[in-house]
């Protein structure tokens, strides 16, 4: 019966779909993304998955040392950090390490960073 044949060809596919998509992420998922600056810096978010959090780290090289950056954190459109943060004194990098909850599905995090110059940096990521 074609049209039988036709509902079971439906089924297997979205069952095959249903499988190759996880809903959460699990242990070991790892994302790396280069930022976009408006200035010379450079940005990098690195987000890891794991046992129901992900880790973010940011990390923003720069060549004034010392220099505050107001920085936010979106977790699903949501703010979950602001901050004003300092660049190393000897380094010149801003460096931010939080850990947000996984939720269930695909979790998308944006970090905003402005510097005292006006230089802007941003990146996002979705897990």
């Amino acid at each position: 019966d074609p049209v039988m044949l036709g509902r079971l060809t439906t089924a297997v596919v979205l069952l095959a779909l249903a499988l190759s998509t996880s809903p959460t992420a699990s242990g070991g998922d790892d994302v790396r993304v280069e930022g976009r600056c408006s200035g010379a810096s450079d940005a990098s978010l690195r987000l890891d998955a794991e046992h129901g959090s992900i880790r973010v780290e940011l990390r923003i090289d720069t060549r004034a040392r010392s220099a505050r950056w107001r920085v936010i954190l979106l977790h699903e459109r949501q703010i979950v950090f602001r901050r004003s943060l300092r660049t190393g004194s000897s380094s010149g990098t801003l460096r931010l390490r939080r850990t947000v909850a996984d939720w269930y599905g695909s979790d998308t995090i944006v970090v905003r960073a402005t510097g005292a110059r006006g230089e802007a940096c941003r990146a996002s990521a979705t897990i």
